[in-house]
């Protein structure tokens, strides 16, 4: 059985030690330590970085209770372990950050934590209940960050069956016996299993990013200590580079965006009054074409306007409409002829051209990788039009 130094002291960065049993399973080399202060996962929080003899530790498994760290090379004897201390200390800021959320939570909108999940890039907790206003994430911000100013003295110990039914936990373990406990002073009692920092000031930060709806409630997304710090940091880059690019301090440039979005609302609506009055004329040249067929070329005009036009032209009198917009690749056929399927043609044809698509008996739409294939196609199309009418 492996002496657990983590549950005794979270700050244990190297320790000397011995292997006690290895086995090997996937190409890794597993070994279980006579003392480890690695932390193997769990409760939420992530397994620990580090290296055994200056070999990587790749994988963490348990055989009953006993952690096996799995290596690339086999190692034996008298071993120096070493922990990734920035990847330990980020776990023990977002970890006790959490219960410290979690309190403040509890505290100022009586709502407890149903779920709590460590990632990478964010931390999140899982509240019952109703949506969250900006008003009650702001006041819960402010008291968890409170706690923290209040530099709380943070210890964990053991207790048994009696000592833990006179104790005030936030919720009930899982087991009566020789129970953890993490008390952050004045503020909780919380079964846990996981490291933490010493003190509420280690912490540093905590700000909320965003909440979330989830079936049972509200998802809330928040970082802490150095994680906190870089985004925060991130953010104020990005406002004051939006600041330079609008020529105004970092206060007016909600105000200018907001007039930008505005402004540029307004010019779309435009664009689109103006697109359709051209489009009316461009149809109004076609339709005073002679003959039946109309063929044409337009760049800046997706399939939607396209499949728009051909359907007016059909309805104006025109037999075989294909309009393309060759810069896209883009193409779509649609006629009034009697026993001509111009899906199964674009199917049975369309690979010959380097092209794809299909489409119904009246209206098809291909594209295709290369302008020219595509108005080797308009011919083919005008050809085939010729031949069967």
């Amino acid at each position: 059985m492996s002496k657990l130094l983590y549950r005794e002291d979270a700050f244990c960065e190297k320790w000397a030690t011995e292997v006690e049993d290895t086995y090997e399973k996937d190409g890794l080399y597993y070994v279980s330590l006579k003392e480890t202060a690695f932390y193997p996962g769990g409760g939420g929080q992530p397994a620990d970085q580090g290296t055994i003899s200056d070999l990587e530790v790749k994988a963490v498994e348990s055989k009953g209770a006993v952690p096996y760290y799995g290596l690339e090379s086999s190692v034996r004897g008298k071993v120096e372990c070493k922990i990734d201390w920035a990847h330990r200390f980020d776990l023990m800021q977002q970890h006790t950050g959490q219960h410290l959320l979690s309190a403040a939570f509890r505290f100022v909108l009586d709502r407890p934590t149903i779920g709590f999940h460590l990632g990478q890039e964010a931390v999140t907790i899982d509240l019952p209940g109703d949506k969250l206003t900006e008003a009650e994430l702001e006041k819960t911000e402010q008291k968890v960050n409170e706690l923290i100013y209040d530099n709380r003295l943070i210890s964990s110990y053991y207790v048994t069956a009696a000592q833990l039914a006179e104790l005030p936990v936030v919720k009930q373990p899982s087991v009566t016996e020789d129970v953890r406990i993490v008390e952050i002073d004045g503020v909780e009692y919380n079964p846990c299993g996981g490291t933490h920092v010493s003190s509420t000031g280690q912490i540093g930060l905590i700000k909320i990013l965003k909440t979330e709806k989830q079936k049972q409630g509200q998802r809330i997304y928040f970082q802490c200590g150095k994680r906190a710090l870089e985004t925060t940091r991130n953010m104020f880059t990005i406002v004051e580079k939006a600041a330079d690019q609008f020529q105004t301090n970092s206060q007016e440039v909600l105000d200018r965006i907001q007039k930008q979005a505005a402004d540029l609302q307004i010019a779309v609506k435009r664009a689109e009054e103006l697109e359709g009055r051209l489009e009316e004329l461009e149809l109004q040249e076609l339709i005073q074409t002679e003959g039946p067929i109309v063929t044409r070329s337009y760049g800046g005009k997706n399939v939607k306007a396209l499949q728009r036009m051909a359907d007016k032209l059909l309805k104006a009198g025109k037999n075989f409409v294909v309009l393309s917009n060759a810069a896209d690749g883009k193409l779509v056929l649609t006629h009034n002829l009697e026993e001509f399927h111009s899906g199964n043609l674009f199917r049975t044809t369309l690979s010959d051209f380097g092209g794809k698509g299909g489409g119904s008996a009246q209206v098809a739409q291909a594209s295709f990788q290369q302008s020219e294939d595509l108005e080797r196609y308009v011919r083919f199309l005008q050809e085939h039009y010729r031949s069967i009418v």
